[in-house]
């Protein structure tokens, strides 16, 4: 993909109105590309205090980097950190590229709205194999390598995925962002780190996964997750979303311990964000709840409201961070089919 590196460029700033009607700040660098910020972006929100001048002056002699003609990523004329140079970014590009990323997997970012291309690519996929659970313990872990203009190291993330029904969730711990320097033999050290990831990685999910099988999610665990549906669901009532509204007003019915538990729990408990929701013992297992929420995050469009980031936190605290202080059951929950053994069952509403 084509890439060009603007240093030290020239920036004008027009203040104008997005489709919205709210305020803007649209660039031009160097008299060669055009940009329109975010409305919440810290650069249109600078117009609150700063004319277009004032704005321009402080963005001009900063550093563009622009991929396909769209702004990747930015620093203005007071940036005084690393800049890479072009002959590195070169070679940076022949390792690990340039390359379009998965609509489910695009970041929104503060100052250039939704990234749907990624400086890096997969380096690995390393199978990992669960085998109390037989049909659906298979997963992999893909490593993936990124680079940026504007840092001296690589960086490292990882996906996990659920290869019976292609459910997946991105990595977001700290373990897993290791930074590779670049100093010499980059293939080398690129290989030992994606050694030392990939084990560790295998090594907490085969532990965690088991745990999670017959664990409790909490009441607000489940909540949470239960709002993640109900907010993707396309309230257009467009016919191309029937289908994915379907699928998730099930999965928030699955999900959503009010419905279940109601004669269970005093209604306090089913308060989103209290303590006592993250106390009480929901009605399915930390497992389901994993699969419900990558079932959402892989197959369901992101929404202001329920981001695909806000997900693979959830995700992610489930296998990684998880505290267990859920309070003692009184033996009145019920547990339901397990999401693991029957990924139906629990994802389109087959319910014992």
């Amino acid at each position: 993909m084509k890439h060009d590196f603007l240093k030290n460029a020239k920036v004008t700033v027009t203040a104008t109105n997005n489709t919205k009607g709210s305020r803007v700040a649209q660039i031009v660098v160097n008299d060669k590309y055009e940009h329109h910020f975010p409305h919440k972006s810290r650069i249109s929100k600078a117009l609150d205090i700063m004319t277009t001048d004032q704005l321009a002056e402080q963005m001009t002699g900063g550093n563009y980097f622009f991929v396909e003609e769209s702004l990747y990523d930015f620093r203005d004329g007071n940036y005084k950190g690393f800049v890479q140079n072009d002959e590195t970014i070169a070679q940076l590009k022949d390792l690990l590229g340039i390359n379009e990323v998965e609509p489910n997997d695009m970041r929104v970012h503060d100052n250039v709205t939704s990234r749907s291309f990624k400086l890096g690519r997969k380096w690995s996929d390393n199978p990992i194999t669960i085998p109390t659970f037989k049909d659906g313990g298979e997963f992999r872990s893909e490593l993936h390598f990124g680079w940026s203009p504007f840092m001296s190291a690589l960086n490292s993330a990882f996906k996990l995925e659920r290869l019976i029904c292609t459910n997946g969730m991105r990595g977001m711990r700290t373990f897993m962002n290791t930074k590779i320097p670049l100093v010499n033999r980059w293939e080398e050290h690129l290989n030992m780190a994606n050694t030392q990831i990939q084990n560790k990685v295998s090594a907490i999910c085969k532990r965690r996964f088991v745990q999670m099988a017959t664990e409790r999610a909490s009441v607000g665990e489940l909540l949470n997750i239960a709002h993640h549906a109900n907010e993707r669901i396309d309230m257009n009532n467009v016919q191309a979303a029937q289908i994915q509204n379907a699928m998730l007003r099930n999965m928030r019915n699955i999900v959503n311990p009010q419905q279940h538990l109601d004669s269970v729990y005093q209604a306090n408990v089913f308060k989103r964000g209290s303590p006592a929701a993250m106390q009480y013992p929901g009605h399915l297992t930390t497992m389901d709840a994993f699969n419900i929420v990558t079932e959402i995050r892989s197959h369901s469009a992101p929404h202001e409201k329920s981001t695909t980031r806000a997900l693979d936190m959830i995700a992610n605290d489930l296998v990684f961070e998880r505290k267990n202080i859920i309070l003692p059951s009184s033996g009145k929950v019920s547990r339901k089919v397990s999401a693991f053994s029957d990924p139906d069952a629990a994802f389109f509403g087959v319910m014992n």
